[in-house]
């Protein structure tokens, strides 16, 4: 079972330690005055407090509004290093901004809108990319398009760096670590679990979350013709690397949901996230890499859902699930969609995200069965 829990930092300050001094900051979050962004911001200005794991950490806050980035200021535990402006449909101050921090945190999404001009500023800067995007369109098309760049550049570029899909990825390893040589692990099959104590005020996600997901289902097609780009440019670099690691055992079905789940009490859905996309790609990752004698198989098949506690909660989301699926389908539905969130999801995503009274009290769980 992993947990949500505040990260360990121990190892952060020690690396952030040694990066060269040359740029003005070590970490800069670009869109710090979006929801999510302003979150990253708030915990990093906790961490680099005198005496704080970050304590000699150069960070900094971007975006391309200077009065939001200035109003923010006051609800930081610390100021940052420095503010920086900089606006995606502007390419000089992407580059301009990138130059100056040796990392880079992309909080700006819809990802397939606004962020492959950020991972390119950042190739040719030199600078090392990570995001929270659950995207699996945007992260197909940075490996078909930059890997190459970002290779020759010796620049990091890493996707995925939130619950989309840290959990998953993590605890799919975790869960085949757990089964010593010989014996092998043949499913990782992930639930999460998400709580929320009382009946706080506010929707579960943020909207944009919602409208990521209306544009990934309306642009199903051409992500599939991607993929089958991608995979091609794979095997052309290495034959066999395209393809995913052997099955053991019975095929892992997952349920589509409503399904009960005797073991958590609770109903399942599959899991529409990026999830199982990005369990893939490391997946063929691995693949590649020789399995040495005594080493646990790394790579079972896997599955996600998530999960509700209630039979109301569940017919809830099989109600959202059937609209959704109807209306993705064609232009004007995936219009309607988009204007109103939190309508079509029956108040779980809204404009307004989570409120402060609502992330207190909400945890979550990934629980692995194999």
């Amino acid at each position: 079972v992993l947990r949500a829990a505040p990260p360990a930092s121990n190892r952060a300050k020690l690396r952030m330690s040694h990066l060269p001094r040359e740029r003005d900051f070590d970490v800069l979050i670009f869109g710090a005055s979006g929801y999510t962004g302003e979150r990253v911001a708030r915990t990093l200005s906790k961490w680099s407090m005198p005496g704080g794991a970050w304590a000699t950490v150069r960070w900094a806050i971007a975006g391309r509004s200077q009065k939001k980035l200035d109003g923010m200021l006051g609800g930081l535990a610390s100021p940052p290093t420095g503010v920086v402006i900089a606006d995606t449909s502007d390419e000089a101050s992407l580059r301009a901004m990138s130059a100056r921090t040796h990392v880079l945190m992309n909080a700006t999404g819809p990802y397939r809108f606004y962020g492959e001009a950020v991972v390119s500023a950042c190739i040719a800067t030199t600078t090392d990319y990570c995001d929270l995007c659950g995207e699996p369109e945007f992260i197909d098309r940075c490996q078909l398009k930059h890997s190459d760049a970002a290779r020759t550049a010796g620049v990091l570029v890493v996707h995925a760096c939130a619950f989309d899909s840290v959990p998953a990825d993590l605890g799919t390893l975790f869960t085949a670590m757990q089964f010593p040589p010989p014996a092998l692990c043949a499913h990782a099959d992930m639930y999460h679990v998400v709580s929320v104590e009382g009946s706080p005020p506010g929707a579960s996600g943020h909207a944009t979350t919602f409208r990521a997901a209306v544009h990934g289902f309306g642009g199903a097609g051409e992500t599939r013709a991607q993929r089958k780009a991608l995979l091609a440019k794979l095997e052309e670099e290495a034959p066999g690397s395209s393809r995913p690691p052997p099955p053991l055992g019975p095929k892992l079905k997952v349920a589509a949901g409503p399904a009960w789940q005797k073991a958590l009490a609770r109903y399942s859905f599959l899991f529409p996230g990026a999830d199982v996309a990005v369990v893939r790609t490391s997946q063929r990752a691995l693949a590649r890499q020789p399995r040495r004698a005594g080493e646990p198989y790394l790579t079972p098949q896997f599955g996600a859902s998530f999960t509700v506690a209630s039979a109301r909660s569940a017919a809830m989301v099989a109600l959202a699930g059937a609209l959704f699926n109807a209306l993705s389908g064609s232009g004007w539905g995936r219009a309607l969609l988009l204007r109103q969130p939190a309508l079509f999801t029956l108040g779980a995503f809204s404009d307004e995200g989570p409120s402060e009274e609502r992330l207190p009290a909400t945890s979550w769980e990934s629980v692995f069965f194999w």
